[in-house]
């Protein structure tokens, strides 16, 4: 797959092409609030799929455009087709509007870079470009994909316009645009300008790559640039020398919306709900002690970490209204798989009520244990009476949707947001 788009886009004829991956929270007090705490996280590629998002720029004649092309399997062969396109409008009026459109995000991420760079904000409405864009990441799936599009886009203008880490174009007051600003103005773009309620993790992982141990401190009120600290990202997987982790990540084919979750959570968290604090608090805890388990690859340990964050997660939840806490689809899915002999554990990624689970497995059991995971999903699917003496709580349309769950292997994204072409200097 990897090779079709990028070959498919290089066809296109760009000056810059960029490629920006997913993510998963590897134990999560969830974004509503890690600003209050610390998380291990990681970037991650699938193997087969390669979990990015792709986006392309290259200068036209004639208005500027926006294209959105998606990525078809037929029988073992991949295609790339046009899904949509428009007209990529420069007035301020039309950009606002187009802040509610279908490519929102990609509005979102100009209007914030015109707001960050007087600079490019002077280039850019003197220049007709075509802005491209692929997706590999399932939308809505709860590993950072609308998060990575605002990223890649930032990223790839950034250098396109050539404002990138550039001290010679900043205006008074103005900051260098780098990877750490990049991961800031993202999260104001959902945050503020969509009204998306999020927060920083998605942002600083998918920006600088890897598998880290970032603090959040300070950062719980989202204020504007420079009047709260950065997050302080500390990589973790060069340090141990970790190429991998032995996780599959299961996207449960139900899409869910997390600035809704995260919004309810966090303006309970925000009135200091006893529960509420206390809860994270364990969850934190439980955060730093698994990175002495991550260094030691105690994957035993790591699960039974994964367990308990499962646990508080779901209370948490349950008081904050949602009667099924972290959802039906993902309780169906972690109850599936994590009395498997080879797995360690299983356990939400993301906001919940949908979208993504992943499960801790032993390092030499990755492929079974996926054919596993699936053929036991496809036996509940089709066996009406197991479905009813197992979830007899259930509705038959959690599970009909269930039946698009999609299953990755994955591994650790190293760079971040990078350019695919031209290829950087090693």
């Amino acid at each position: 797959m990897l090779k079709v788009i990028k070959n498919f886009l290089i066809s296109l004829n760009p000056e810059i092409i960029i490629q920006a991956p997913a993510r998963i929270n590897i134990i999560n007090p969830l974004d509503a609030v890690e600003g209050d705490f610390w998380m291990p996280s990681v970037a991650i590629n699938g193997v087969k799929n390669p979990l990015s998002v792709f986006v392309y720029i290259k200068k036209i004649e004639g208005e500027s455009q926006i294209k959105v092309y998606t990525i078809k399997k037929i029988s073992e062969q991949y295609s790339v087709e046009l899904q949509s396109e428009e007209i990529l409008s420069k007035d301020r009026d039309k950009v606002e509007f187009n802040l509610n459109g279908q490519n929102k995000l990609i509005y979102a991420s100009i209007y914030r870079l015109c707001k960050m760079s007087s600079h490019f904000k002077s280039l850019f409405l003197n220049s007709n470009i075509e802005i491209g864009s692929i997706t590999t990441i399932p939308q809505q799936s709860g590993l950072g994909g609308s998060n990575a599009i605002i990223i890649a886009v930032l990223f790839g203008l950034a250098h396109f316009f050539n404002v990138y880490n550039n001290f010679e174009v900043l205006g008074e007051k103005e900051f260098p645009i780098n990877k750490d600003i990049i991961a800031e103005m993202a999260t104001k773009i959902e945050d503020g300008d969509l009204e998306i309620t999020s927060g920083y993790a998605d942002s600083y992982v998918i920006s600088r790559g890897g598998l880290s141990f970032c603090s959040y401190n300070g950062k719980l009120h989202h204020k504007d640039l420079s009047e709260e600290p950065l997050a302080i990202y500390d990589r973790i997987d060069d340090v141990y020398e970790l190429n991998n982790i032995p996780i599959i990540v299961c996207y449960s084919g139900v899409r869910h919306e997390s600035g809704d979750v995260h919004g309810k959570l966090r303006k309970i968290y925000l009135q200091n709900n006893p529960f509420f604090i206390s809860s994270y608090k364990k969850i934190a805890e439980i955060a730093w002690k698994s990175r002495f388990a991550i260094m030691q690859r105690d994957w035993t340990k790591l699960g039974n970490y994964f367990k308990e964050n499962t646990l508080i997660v779901n209370d948490i939840m349950k008081e904050a209204g949602f009667k099924h806490g972290i959802g039906l689809a993902n309780n169906i899915l972690i109850d599936l798989i994590e009395d498997h002999p080879d797995v360690y554990a299983a356990k939400l990624t993301g906001a919940g009520g949908g979208g993504s689970v992943f499960a801790l497995v032993n390092p030499n059991k990755i492929e079974t244990i996926i054919t596993y995971w699936q053929d036991k999903l496809h036996e509940l699917i089709a066996n009406r009476e197991l479905r009813i003496s197992k979830f007899p709580d259930y509705s038959e349309e959690i599970l009909n949707k269930l039946n698009k769950a999609q299953f990755y292997q994955i591994k650790i994204d190293k760079t971040g947001v990078k350019k695919l072409f031209p290829e950087e200097n090693p």
